[in-house]
């Protein structure tokens, strides 16, 4: 027959052998939340966030010279917004920010403006050193869409153990991944300027010949009434004008290029500027405690069972031998 009890009989000789052992439970538990208190306020650094926010200069729409840039081998789009997110956590990057120039703030500096390296302590001589801290930089920002943004706005956050040297760090670094990416884009334009020339030349060559062709049919057949003559300068013609078409599509993205090249316009517009944050991004000390207490209260407890569970089915049954 079965009991129907046994759940609840279950039940309450677990609460018992909890209650049995709640000093232990609550020891535990105290010694839990002590080593939580301890992370959270000593060993813990504080942690401030600050955030940025930008907008690409030139918004991604449908290129006019599809032909041309089909012809050349370029894909349609703007992409220097990826490229500004892998740059500006880039090592070079990096390099730049630890010699850029801060206003140190702490209570000893006085505002003192000096470098970043220098700010942080860090040993410019021990190589190992300076590729430790540039590890550690480019994990400090991220960069990433803005949540619930549809606009194309990106966010970059920087982390740091003070609210001043957070919001300087965000500034700096923004600073120079513009003008990292300016050059990233000129230098672009260098190396593809060569193969737009050589397009211009082939284009210009072929848009020649078909003229001279023409030229040579036409000064060959003054009078030309013949069918067979009519056809040859249709089709002369029609070569002419789809060459004459061809190189004032290269031409033309050619002589963008330049502009691109001459203008090299910033490719991200500042919308908010790096924040001074006012409270502390981590340690996030209540759920440290929380988590603390959960840890105790429940790592004790499921202890306490086990250890009964186990003296239990330990303990000799002496009824058998009798």
């Amino acid at each position: 027959m079965i009991d129907q009890n046994a759940d609840v009989v279950d039940l309450r000789e677990f609460v018992a052998t909890l209650w049995v052992s709640r000093i232990i439970i609550i020891a535990f538990t105290i010694f839990s939340v002590s080593l939580a208190a301890i992370y959270a306020f000593v060993i813990a650094k504080p942690v401030y966030e600050s955030t940025a926010l930008l907008l690409p200069t030139q918004s991604s729409s449908g290129d006019q010279l599809g032909a041309a840039a089909a012809f050349l081998g370029k894909k349609n789009g703007n992409a220097d917004a990826d490229l500004y997110q892998g740059l500006l956590t880039s090592r070079t990057v990096m390099q730049k920010l630890l010699r850029s120039a801060i206003r140190n703030e702490s209570d000893t500096a006085n505002g003192r403006i000096e470098p970043l390296f220098k700010t942080l302590g860090l040993d410019t001589a021990n190589f190992r050193a300076v590729a430790s801290q540039i590890e550690g930089l480019a994990l400090s920002i991220s960069v990433g869409p803005k949540e619930n943004s549809t606009g194309g706005i990106l966010e970059v956050k920087s982390v740091a153990g003070a609210p001043w040297l957070a919001q300087q760090i965000g500034d700096n670094v923004i600073e120079i991944g513009q003008a990292a990416l300016r050059q990233v884009r000129v230098d672009r334009s260098e190396v593809t300027l060569p193969r737009f020339e050589q397009a211009v030349s082939l284009a210009r060559a072929e848009w020649d010949s078909a003229a001279r062709k023409l030229t040579w049919y036409r000064d060959r057949n003054r009078s030309i009434i013949l069918p067979d003559q009519i056809l040859a300068v249709s089709r002369l013609e029609i070569e002419k004008q789809a060459k004459e078409q061809k190189y004032l599509l290269v031409r033309k993205e050619y002589e963008l290029q330049i502009l691109e090249r001459v203008k090299a316009a910033p490719p991200m517009m500042i919308l908010d500027s790096a924040n001074m944050p006012t409270g502390k991004a981590k340690p996030k000390r209540k759920l440290i405690l929380m988590l603390g207490f959960v840890v105790g209260f429940v790592g004790s407890s499921v202890g306490v069972l086990a250890w009964k569970a186990f003296s239990t089915s330990a303990k000799p049954d002496w009824t058998k031998n009798t």
